[in-house]
C-alpha cells in the first residue's frame, strides 16, 4: 500500500505495459494505491509449458504485459476499469482521475485476464469489501498490470535447510528467488533464511 503514492510505468520492453506503485517520502500526493496480488501456481502456467518448459511463468507474465499494452492502446497508456465494474463484469464508461501519468484507457480487465485470476480477484475484493466498509467504491480504478511482484521462476531450495539442493551455503530468498510477493513476505522469508544460515 502506497499512501500519498503514485502508479508508475515499469516496463522493460516496448511491446508491454507494466505498472508499479511508489510513494515519495512526504506521502503528499492526493492518491493512494496498492497492488492486488493473486497467487499463480505451476498448474496455472501449464498452457505455456509445451513451448517454454521451465520458463512457462515468464512466458505467461509476458503474455499479460503484451495484452495490457494492446488494451491500453499505445505508448505506456494502461488499461483500467472501475472496481465496481470489474465486479459486475461491465465496461467502465469513464474512469476516475489517477496518478498514473501516461494515462489509462477503459478496458475490460475481467476479459483480458484468465478467468482463474478474475475469479480469485473478485473473491478477494468481495472479502475486503465485507471487512472494510468503503473499500469497494466506484472511485477506485483497477489498472493493469503489476506483473513483477515476484519472480516467475522459482530457484529451488531444500524445505528443511532452505539451501539450494546443489549449492551448499546458497539460500534462495525473497521475491527474486520466487519465495515472496511483497515487502512483508520478502522480509519474513529473509528472516527465515538468515536464521537457517546462522544455525
Amino acid at each position: 500500500m502506497c499512501p500519498g503514492g503514485f502508479i508508475v510505468p515499469a516496463a522493460t520492453e516496448n511491446d508491454e505495459v507494466v505498472v508499479n506503485g511508489m510513494s515519495l517520502a512526504r506521502r503528499d500526493s492526493p492518491f493512494a494505491n496498492s497492488g492486488m496480488v493473486v497467487s499463480v501456481e505451476p498448474e496455472d502456467t501449464a498452457p505455456f509449458e509445451a513451448e517454454h518448459g521451465m520458463l512457462a511463468g515468464i512466458a505467461f507474465q509476458k503474455h499479460l504485459e503484451i495484452a495490457a499494452k494492446q488494451a491500453g492502446g499505445g505508448g505506456q497508456v494502461a488499461p483500467g476499469q472501475r472496481v465496481t465494474d470489474f465486479l459486475e463484469g461491465k465496461t467502465s464508461v469513464d474512469l476516475p482521475k489517477t496518478s498514473y501519468f501516461p494515462g489509462i484507457q477503459s478496458a475490460r480487465l475481467d476479459q483480458i485476464m484468465p478467468e482463474w485470476i478474475v475469479s480469485r480477484m473478485r473473491r478477494g475484493l468481495t472479502l475486503f469489501g465485507e471487512q472494510m466498509r468503503g473499500y469497494i467504491t466506484e472511485e477506485c480504478n483497477l489498472i493493469g498490470f503489476e506483473t513483477r511482484t515476484s519472480s516467475p521462476v522459482r530457484v529451488p531450495r531444500d524445505a528443511d535447510s532452505l539451501q539450494h539442493p546443489d549449492i551448499t551455503g546458497l539460500y534462495p530468498c525473497g521475491e527474486g528467488a520466487g519465495y515472496a510477493g511483497g515487502i512483508v513476505s520478502a522480509a519474513l522469508d529473509g528472516m527465515r533464511c538468515a536464521e537457517a544460515a546462522a544455525s
